[in-house]
């Protein structure tokens, strides 16, 4: 039975401590240091020799420091670590992060070190994070011990996804990429090769966090498959659940063998087991990005008819082609407009405008007829969820678009979702939007798979009653 913790001071530490912490700025230790400053909490470097790091006072050994420490982070090579992880434990810190790798993915010496860190928890109740992992970051308090290049100015303003990986370079640079068009990240964990917390105990927290409007997972294994799911459940009739599952392949699953020291499961039970407990499965990085994104930040969609709203007519038909093509899963419709809503439409569009769905507002279009006819389509009880094109080539087409799209889309109970592309600029106004409430996307067919979402979350609700 595996008992699960209070991770707040692993999340949310009133001080910590850096066991290898150091001035030479090409090491692991200084640069976790160096971010943790931004968080402005306590720090107490540790280092046998040097006299302070950056400014800090260092202490000698981990005896000497405070009796209120709540996080050590240990960033020294494997066999050192362990060794520091148990004089932390025995110091009476609760939460212990140990970045380093060599462990189990490296053979049997590695595995005998982590099975050593495994007994810990048991022996003196700390938990630890890792070993083999990039630890966390959480944006809305500068914490972070992530020491490769990742997107943390971007993500720096926070959001609702908690974002759960057992690999740390996947977590990067997938929320890396996704920063450049704006993501709203609650938190980043890096569970590295699961000795002690895992994946059912970051679900359990996050679950329950108010913080929290939808979790992301990528796993290759699971420790404790069935207690996940049933968890799994209870949370999905509150917030959404996504998982990425690797190892899908035979070769696939190889691999995870050999990254983690761990077996993957049958993929045929992992997909059945997801739908039977509300969890929404998704089949490579972008597409657990663009999910959690969508999910975190817009309501379920109840029904299933799009409208399109574009001043280019081809990606209207493109973006019909994808809704009514979709393979598999959940199906997608295009929306019958109302004639009346048709009518609205013809009033403030030109005479060569298509006021049919997708509604092609032509070149010619403006700002407010983009206004003016989102209006439309949001007051017509035909339409469930709008694509709405933000294109900025179109002449009498400005940065005012932002304003004009955002205006009515936040706070709408109907689903809006922003295409744009505008070349290298393309992400700086996704990022606009992003800053302004609405999610966005740079293809047709990211937008209505973010649709698709949607609606099988709206399903997932129904089913969990």
């Amino acid at each position: 039975m595996k008992i699960t913790s209070d991770l707040q001071k692993l999340i949310s530490p009133g001080s910590i401590a850096v066991i290898g912490a150091t001035s030479k700025k090409d090491r692991v230790g200084h640069i976790i240091f160096e971010n943790l400053m931004r968080s402005e909490l306590p720090l107490f470097p540790v280092h046998p020799r040097e006299k302070e790091v950056s400014g800090y006072a260092t202490y000698h050994e981990i005896e000497s420091l405070p009796d209120n420490i709540d996080l050590a982070i240990i960033a020294i090579g494997a066999q050192r670590a362990v060794e520091a992880a148990e004089r932390c434990a025995r110091h009476g810190i609760p939460q212990i992060i140990v970045v380093a790798g060599g462990f189990s993915e490296a053979g049997t010496k590695g595995k005998l070190f982590e099975d050593r860190l495994r007994t810990i928890p048991k022996m003196f109740g700390s938990r630890i994070l890792g070993p083999n992992t990039l630890g966390l970051f959480i944006p809305h308090n500068n914490l972070d011990t992530i020491f490769v290049e990742h997107g943390d100015r971007a993500l720096s303003g926070g959001g609702g996804v908690a974002f759960i990986s057992q690999s740390g370079s996947v977590g990067v640079e997938a929320l890396g990429l996704a920063s450049n068009t704006g993501y709203g990240m609650r938190a980043f964990i890096g569970l590295g090769n699961k000795c002690d917390l895992d994946e059912l105990d970051f679900l359990q927290y996050f679950g329950m966090d108010h913080k929290t409007t939808c979790l992301a997972f990528y796993l290759e294994s699971f420790d404790h498959g069935r207690m996940f799911l049933e968890q799994a459940r209870k949370i999905a009739a509150k917030k959404p659940v996504v998982v990425l599952k690797a190892g899908r392949s035979k070769a696939g699953a190889s691999a995870v063998s050999s990254h983690t020291g761990r077996l993957a499961g049958s993929d045929q039970v992992v997909t059945g087991a997801f739908r039977q407990f509300g969890i929404q499965r998704v089949y490579d990085d972008e597409e657990l990005c663009d999910a959690s994104k969508t999910l975190a930040a817009l309501p379920p969609s109840f029904g299933n008819r799009i409208a399109i709203l574009t001043p280019a007519g081809g990606y209207g038909v493109m973006g019909a082609d994808h809704i009514e093509t979709q393979k598999g899963g959940v199906k997608l419709a295009m929306a019958t407009l109302s004639p009346i809503t048709q009518e609205r439409i013809r009033l403030f569009s030109l005479p060569f405008a298509s006021c049919r769905n997708p509604v092609d507002l032509t070149a010619s279009a403006d700002n407010k007829m983009i206004g003016d006819t989102l209006d439309a389509l949001l007051d017509d009880d035909n339409v469930d969820i709008i694509i709405c094109t933000a294109f900025f080539a179109p002449p009498s087409i400005t940065d005012g678009i932002v304003d004009e799209i955002s205006s009515r889309a936040v706070g709408s109970k109907k689903p809006v979702i922003v295409f744009t592309q505008y070349g290298p600029f393309t992400d700086g106004y996704l990022r606009r939007f992003h800053e302004n409430g609405v999610i966005g996307f740079p293809s047709i067919g990211r937008s209505v798979r973010a649709a698709k979402f949607l609606v099988e979350r709206a399903i997932i609700l129904k089913a969990l009653g």
